[in-house]
């Protein structure tokens, strides 16, 4: 079984990229072949959906986005992975941007404008979606909706298959909270949460990902 796993940071050892490679050491324990794309890297040069309905051609080549440039590749690998999943920090109640245009050409080719009710799949597969945020806790994530603006997000990867969710609240930001403008936040509650909470989402990111190929090797 192959796994990809999409990193929508910037960073490549941030909080996102720890949960990702955690989940990616769960799955490949548990036998599975695997893969990280960090979607900042600078030789990656790619956009959203170009709107080109290439994929909704009578007779075409459907279910996989056609259009040409860095991130067509690794589009093909999604699309017929056994296991696929993303990561992204919150920004501004939102993805990344660049995980957005990841994400829309990877699932608007599967829309069936023939039949919604029967998407266009190649290959069925399990996914999970990872958000890291300074959203304190869960009370708060509903409060705010996030539950709806980030969980519709990853909803949408339920037609492949079986999809789950992992956030990880409150998150530790700055290498030194002092040379920001962020009085809003301490620095040593942000410490004992990345020492203590942190590390309970890495264990909980690893199990997820043995879950995940187990949940794999059932489709």
């Amino acid at each position: 079984m192959k796994a990809l796993f999409i990193n929508g940071s910037p960073r490549k050892n941030g909080n996102t990229a720890k949960l990702l490679k955690s989940t990616m050491d769960g799955v490949h324990a548990a036998g599975c072949d695997v893969e990280l794309i960090n979607l900042y890297d600078p030789n990656l040069n790619y956009k959203g959906c170009m709107s080109c309905f290439a994929c909704k051609i009578r007779n075409g080549k459907k279910g996989i986005c056609s259009f040409k440039d860095d991130l067509l590749p690794i589009l093909e690998k999604a699309v017929y992975a056994d296991v696929l999943v993303c990561g992204s920090p919150n920004y501004c109640s939102y993805p990344t941007a660049n995980l957005r245009a990841f994400m829309e050409r990877f699932i608007f080719p599967a829309v069936n404008y023939s039949d919604y009710s029967h998407p266009i799949i190649l290959k069925n597969k399990v996914s999970a979606t990872i958000y890291t945020m300074n959203c304190p806790n869960e009370e708060m994530y509903k409060r705010i909706d996030y539950d709806i603006l980030l969980g519709r997000n990853s909803e949408s990867m339920a037609m492949f298959g079986p999809t789950e969710i992992l956030c990880s609240y409150d998150t530790y930001q700055f290498n030194d909270y002092s040379r920001y403008d962020a009085d809003s936040f301490d620095e040593t509650h942000k410490t004992h949460v990345r020492d203590t909470q942190f590390q309970k989402d890495m264990q909980t990111a690893y199990d997820m990902g043995q879950r995940l190929a187990e949940k794999a090797t059932q489709l």
